[in-house]
């Protein structure tokens, strides 16, 4: 499990006037909450997509550094983005403790060729590509592998299927599907009963950020 570093700095202004500027002068308003309290911050766009772009896929904890020496170990909880320019309107993180089991989501990695669309003529439909954990911050993994190579038409993966790391527990319905191996026929059937898209209208706006 990947531990990265960030150094920020302490957020004094709030407001959509402040936060705008912020944004114009290529900083991105954050928050760093958890048992420590709630700490306003202020991150350096560029740094904040380097430390994306070595995060990767991958579920990583980061040591958030606050200049004057604060060092906060946190997860990313939860990045806003505009709707229209993808650029970053704010970022959460979640404080975890070493010694108190966290709650987070760990990326899925499948592997294998599923016997079933080698040999006869199936397709593999991936339900979930990440999933929920609960474990200690030492025993977070990067990701969960799933085998597929075993699956044929009609079989399915669950999440009660999945192999993890000692320490690591899976959180959620058991019995709730990760991957399944189906038949071309099939696939177009439940691909007809998917409803239309929301349209844009209907999308939700983004929250506003403190």
């Amino acid at each position: 499990m990947k531990h990265l570093k960030l150094l920020v700095a302490k957020r004094d202004e709030f407001g959509r006037g402040s936060m705008k500027r912020l944004r114009a002068s290529g900083k991105v308003p954050a928050v760093v909450y958890g048992h420590s309290g709630t700490t306003a911050l202020v991150v350096d766009e560029k740094e904040l997509k380097t430390l994306l772009k070595e995060k990767g896929h991958s579920a990583s904890l980061v040591n958030i550094e606050i200049k004057g020496g604060t060092v906060h170990l946190s997860d990313i909880a939860a990045i806003q983005r505009d709707p229209v320019t993808d650029k970053f309107l704010h970022v959460d993180f979640h404080e975890v403790s070493q010694s108190e089991k966290m709650t987070t989501v760990v990326p899925l990695e499948f592997f294998g060729e599923a016997i079933g669309v080698k040999q006869n003529g199936g397709v593999l439909d991936i339900v979930r590509h990440e999933v929920t954990v609960k474990c200690l911050p030492s025993d977070l993994p990067s990701s969960i592998r799933v085998d597929v190579s075993g699956l044929d038409i009609g079989t399915i993966v669950h999440l009660s299927d999945l192999i993890v790391p000692g320490g690591v527990e899976l959180v959620g319905d058991h019995a709730s599907p990760i991957v399944s191996c189906n038949s071309i026929a099939a696939e177009e059937k439940a691909k007809e009963a998917v409803p239309a898209e929301t349209t844009a209208a209907e999308a939700v706006a983004p929250k506003t950020e403190q």
